[in-house]
């Protein structure tokens, strides 16, 4: 079974009222699928972006990410940014965590001239630093649910 790790960003379709209550619902699903699937990863929200870590084995992953993650109409713009082969699981501790985008993440993208939090902006240089950077942010609250639009 070949192991994989992919990071896709998106755009949210629209900020509204409902967005804490739906980061919520999406969190909640996602615990759930990716328990029962063996996926593990993170997702950062942050400025109307989403950007997602995901790990597991490369057909459930690719399931997951074509059959639900796409088709969901809460973003748009959905585009894989990296994917890799792996042994290792970065993100093993957690089915899914959830976190807004916090002063390390805005820092990394101020010190690699990137302005806000854009997840498109990241290049192929900057991307496994800023994957190393999602899977040492364990030791922070996972569950913040303060929003930054």
């Amino acid at each position: 079974m070949e192991f994989v790790r992919v990071l896709y960003a998106s755009k949210a379709t629209q900020a509204h009222p409902e967005l804490k209550s739906d980061l919520i619902n999406i969190l909640n699903t996602a615990v759930d699928f990716n328990s029962r699937h063996e996926i593990t990863g993170v997702l950062y929200y942050g400025h109307g972006y989403f950007v997602q870590c995901l790990e597991g084995s490369k057909s459930k992953v690719n399931d997951l990410f074509y059959n639900r993650i796409l088709k969901d109409p809460r973003h748009q713009n959905c585009e894989i940014l990296y994917h890799e082969k792996c042994d290792v699981g970065l993100f093993k501790h957690w089915n899914m965590k959830f976190a807004p985008v916090n002063k390390r993440l805005g820092d990394f993208f101020q010190e690699h001239h990137l302005d806000d939090f854009n997840p498109f902006l990241l290049s192929s240089n900057t991307i496994p630093s800023f994957i190393d950077l999602l899977a040492s942010e364990y030791a922070h609250e996972p569950y913040n649910f303060e929003i930054d639009e």
